[in-house]
């Protein structure tokens, strides 16, 4: 998926003549706090919240400092997404040999995410550590099959210790023996969400070793 599938062109647009005040009231209202400056479809810059609550409300946006930071409409939406964050900002413009086409926001991003990447899928979450060296997605992945299931979605992250969180999205709330399988191969299981099963069974677990301490 490209850039070009997630714009919209709903985001306002500001004019190099058009106020402080005016951009500010804009952003206000659309709960934004960048927005692109155009001119005749021809891509001007973006233009900050930050920098504007540095001017005077009567100043013209030519008066403010803006920069050009656009994407093109080819770029993979991963690709979006690390500029976005790295960037620190909530709207990238995109942008074709100087003619704007529309703007990514972040609810854009947020609904990429759910839909096509997988993070809203239903079905449980599951968090595994494990070493950098035994790390394979390979095995992890026949673990799960293994157990009629799939994983729908997975990340990686560090922990300071240098070992690896593997998060992973199965598209089943049944994972029980998958948890169990896990554990058999060495994987520790951090933490999972969304499994009714299993929480059931631990709650039970906990129910009744409350009842054998009344007794």
């Amino acid at each position: 998926m490209t850039a070009a599938q997630l714009l919209t062109s709903d985001i306002p647009l500001l004019l190099p003549i058009d106020t402080v005040k005016c951009a500010l009231d804009m952003m206000d209202e659309y709960k934004l706090a960048h927005l692109p400056v155009v001119v005749e479809d021809i891509f001007k810059g973006l233009l900050s919240e930050e920098d504007l609550l540095e001017s005077d409300d009567s100043a013209v946006i030519a008066e403010v400092k803006s920069t050009y930071l656009s994407v093109d409409p080819n770029l993979h939406i991963y690709e979006v997404v690390a500029l976005m964050a790295s960037a620190e900002v909530d709207l990238l413009p995109v942008v074709h040999r100087g003619i704007y086409q529309g703007s990514i926001d972040r609810s854009a991003v947020l609904s990429f995410l759910s839909r096509v990447a997988g993070w809203g899928a239903e079905g449980s979450t599951i968090v595994l550590e494990t070493s950098v060296s035994k790390f394979s997605l390979v095995e992890i992945s026949h673990l799960v099959e293994q157990n009629g299931a799939q994983i729908s979605s997975f990340n990686t992250s560090y922990e300071d210790s240098g070992d690896m969180l593997v998060t992973i999205k199965l598209n089943t709330v049944d994972i029980a023996i998958i948890l169990e399988t896990f554990k058999r191969f060495d994987y520790k299981v951090v933490t999972f969400f969304d499994a009714p099963e299993v929480e059931d069974e631990i709650r039970n677990k906990f129910d009744q070793f409350m009842r054998y301490l009344e007794q």
